[in-house]
């Protein structure tokens, strides 16, 4: 077992000094509290709300959802608002192994940027084969399924996937195809689509448009569902581990906390493990980089209220950040904050 030495520090209005204190003052403080207050005057404060916050993410990765009508049997191309396009070969719907005919309704859900990540908890955390977690580099999110009579279709044969147009600048190489669903509790795997045991890459295709000069990415899927572009974060220096130590009425239940890579437009990994001993989340196994500039965020729902933190630090050996407090915010004010990150 790995022996982690912590480095306690800045702990102001952490558990840590919580649990300390509980047992200095724990008789003082009852005491004080049932001089103070009886029954009828009790004030009850508002307590995060886990139920609450995963329905704001369902509801938001419903309000995403653009819906099209092909004709089975003929195919066809349906395009997202930001660009993604999607291309049916005809008699691709099918049930049961069969081709349906008649008209078929396509969903599609596309994300690129980090709060549509955060907001709908699609985050770019993978999973090796070995079982560890890393981070992602995205190039985008896409959740594409087809329904005939509220029926879900299978896809018979592969379809096209093209990304949003990209600046040249901005293309990232060794672009993979990676799965997330039930299967993997929501994490990112390498697909292998085309069942022939390797792992899927993405091809970079050139292109001309109104504004000059644009690249995408395109991909084959044999399945619907969750698909994802990516390539692993590589990062040859030291590495360690990292805890994020939250105020004292937050578990891994009621609230997500996720850490931003800064420098990395689509990077955004969800702190998923919650120790239970040192109540702190942290993450798998000691993988994030020294030195590494990053930002938390951390978001709750309270009283049908949108709360949230973000502190920028840079990671050191043995990292504690302490989060003291949360603020209310509307969701459209955390989506410009999550997105003007560096």
């Amino acid at each position: 077992m790995k022996t982690q030495k912590q480095n306690f520090t800045n702990l102001k209005n952490s558990k840590v000094v919580n649990r300390i204190l509980k047992n200095v003052l724990g008789v003082m403080v009852l005491a004080s509290l049932a001089s103070c207050i009886n029954d009828k005057d009790e004030v009850l404060v508002p307590q995060p709300d886990g139920v609450a916050l995963a329905a704001r993410f369902e509801d938001n990765r419903a309000d995403a959802t653009q819906e099209f009508i092909l004709d089975a049997a003929a195919g066809g191309v349906i395009i997202g608002t930001q660009g993604t396009q999607v291309t049916f070969q005809p008699n691709s719907f099918g049930l049961n192994g069969t081709p349906v005919t008649g008209n078929v309704t396509v969903k599609l859900i596309e994300i690129y940027d980090k709060a549509s990540m955060l907001l709908k908890d699609k985050s770019t955390l993978g999973m090796r084969a070995n079982g560890d977690k890393e981070a992602l580099k995205s190039a985008g999110e896409f959740h594409i399924s087809a329904l005939q009579s509220d029926v879900q279709m299978e896809l018979l044969e592969m379809a096209g996937v093209q990304s949003r147009p990209v600046d040249f600048a901005d293309l990232e190489g060794g672009m993979q195809i990676f799965r997330g669903d039930d299967d993997t509790n929501g994490d990112w795997v390498e697909a292998d689509e085309d069942g022939n045991g390797e792992k899927d890459d993405a091809q970079i295709r050139d292109g001309q448009g109104a504004d000059g000069a644009f690249a995408t990415y395109n991909y084959d899927i044999g399945d619907f569902g969750w698909t994802n572009l990516d390539k692993w974060y590589n990062y040859a220096g030291a590495k360690t581990e990292i805890f994020i130590d939250v105020p004292a009425e937050f578990n891994q239940d009621n609230c997500a906390v996720y850490l931003s890579y800064d420098g990395e437009a689509s990077t955004l990994a969800r702190m998923d493990v919650y120790n239970t001993t040192l109540e702190m989340f942290t993450e798998h196994y000691g993988l994030i980089p020294v030195g590494l500039e990053v930002h938390i965020i951390m978001v709750a729902e309270i009283d049908g209220q949108l709360n949230y933190a973000i502190q920028g630090t840079t990671i050191v050996e043995d990292h504690i950040e302490v989060i003291s407090s949360l603020s209310p915010i509307t969701q459209a004010a955390l989506e410009t904050l999550i997105n003007d990150l560096p």
